[in-house]
């Protein structure tokens, strides 16, 4: 508290007393009176003036840059905050930044305000997100915006290839790569959600080669030297179709797809399985030459299989039956035919129509049509599917017959096995062999194709016994 002497206070009130003296004693006409007067006016007019002309505002910085007005430092802070926002909610996350942000009050002229936006926020605002960095193999390879997300990735991953039912028993699940994540701070721009990256996972990582052309090759051989489709091997070379010749030493692109993850399964499993009828032929002598009769349909069968397996992703490495029982039996299919017997083709040899050890299977792929009727049609084979291009081999040594244009067989090569044994092999888009040649068991020897009467790429393959169609399940091993 400041204190007074009594001398202090004298002289105070002193000069109130000549001030007052001094207005008491002027006249309020008089011109310094007047000149108090105007000035007071004056300041009073300025002050509501610039009151009434300019508005208070707020100068928002960045790193020392103004980059906007807002009406007051709330206003700034929540603009600011929901703009991070609206950075991180594609990812479910809320943006950061690391930049200096300073709030500055003024008053501004009206019409003069530069109002802070979105898109100037966009171009002077640098920011952030914690990300989940995973790495495959000590590579990385993605980013997510949280932990979680890298766990229902995996597990999504996982589903495409294994999924745990009654009838699927698996015991353990793993991955053969290493597997790790880490804490990151990135751009917005270089997170990715969990359902881009299970789409990247599942396209695999997709890498140019290039492959330089060697003698005898061709694109199927190239392909099966690289473990691919010709059709694969094609689409890495615009322009390019079986038909279009290779040069030694030329260079061509290979597209190869590897798998990020690769997942391992074992587990046991139950399957029905068809149990496919077999077609029995008996001469009757009441019917014309060459006329057929159905007296009695068959009807496929059924079993269950049960069996252990070893998985990597959707290829099953190792299988085992554990049990197999029918569930329903297979019905022959009984057909009446006149004399006398129409041979299907010319056989180059009779015997007994017995094979020492089998054959083996041309093509490996699921059976789209099994031999027997079908809607109405009697089908005298197995229709193997493949993809254009793919080689299929000899089921077992012999000598080609024929190889060349077989009407609805298209491209078709037939094969005499000796014993009165042929097979046949359809619908190719190329033939790699000719007539009168000796193949071995497994030698490549045409390349799956539409040819014919065909709906779509796949391997019809017969096996004829003394000039009549069989079964050729009956024969494969």
């Amino acid at each position: 508290m400041k204190v007074f002497s009594r001398n202090n206070i004298k002289k105070i009130l002193k000069e109130k007393l000549n001030l007052c003296a001094f207005l008491h004693h002027t006249p309020w006409k008089s011109s310094k009176i007047m000149v108090f007067f105007i000035l007071g006016l004056l300041l009073v007019g300025s002050g509501a003036f610039y009151v009434n002309s300019t508005i208070s505002a707020v100068s928002v910085s960045v790193n020392g840059t103004e980059v906007g007005l807002v009406s007051d430092v709330k206003s700034g802070e929540n603009l600011i905050h929901q703009f991070l926002v609206d950075k991180g909610a594609p990812l479910g996350v809320i943006a950061k930044t690391y930049d200096n942000i300073e709030y500055s009050p003024l008053r501004l002229r009206n019409g003069d305000v530069r109002t802070l936006s979105k898109e100037k926020l966009e171009e002077e605002l640098s920011v952030y997100i914690d990300g989940v960095e995973l790495a495959i193999d000590n590579k990385p390879i993605f980013i997510l915006p949280k932990q979680e997300d890298v766990q229902k990735l995996l597990q999504a991953y996982q589903q495409i290839y294994v999924q745990k039912t009654d009838a699927n028993q698996v015991d353990t699940v793993s991955y053969e790569e290493k597997v790790e994540t880490r804490s990151v701070e990135v751009t917005p721009e270089e997170v990715l959600t969990t359902e881009e990256t299970l789409e990247k996972l599942k396209q695999g990582d997709v890498r140019q080669e290039e492959y330089v052309v060697q003698p005898d090759d061709s694109w199927w051989l190239i392909a099966r030297k690289n473990e691919m489709r010709t059709s694969e091997v094609l689409a890495g070379n615009p322009g390019a179709n079986e038909d279009t010749a290779l040069q030694i030493g030329q260079t061509i692109n290979l597209m190869k797809v590897f798998p990020y993850l690769t997942v391992i399964a074992e587990g046991v499993r139950t399957e029905t399985e068809t149990i496919p009828f077999d077609v029995v032929t008996k001469v009757d002598s009441s019917l014309a030459n060459g006329e057929t009769k159905i007296t009695q349909f068959g009807s496929d069968g059924e079993k269950e299989v049960k069996y252990t397996y070893a998985q990597r992703n959707d290829k099953i490495m190792t299988k085992e039956i554990l049990d197999e029982r029918v569930l329903k039996d297979a019905v022959s299919q009984v057909v009446a035919k006149g004399p006398p017997r129409r041979p299907v083709v010319i056989a180059f040899s009779r015997g007994s129509g017995q094979l020492a050890l089998g054959i083996i299977w041309p093509l490996a792929g699921r059976i789209n049509s099994y031999y027997g009727y079908r809607e109405g049609e009697f089908h005298t084979g197995l229709d193997i599917n493949g993809y254009q291009g793919d080689p299929y081999v000899a089921a077992t040594a012999g000598t080609v017959v024929s190889a060349g244009w077989d009407g609805n067989y298209g491209n078709s090569i037939l094969i005499d096995h000796g014993n009165g044994i042929l097979t046949r092999y359809a619908h190719s888009s190329k033939l790699l062999v000719s007539a009168r040649q000796k193949v071995s068991k497994g030698q490549t020897i045409g390349l799956v194709g539409s040819t014919g009467r065909s709906s779509g790429p796949h391997l019809h393959f017969e096996v004829i016994i003394n000039g009549d169609y069989a079964n050729p399940l009956n024969y494969l091993r």
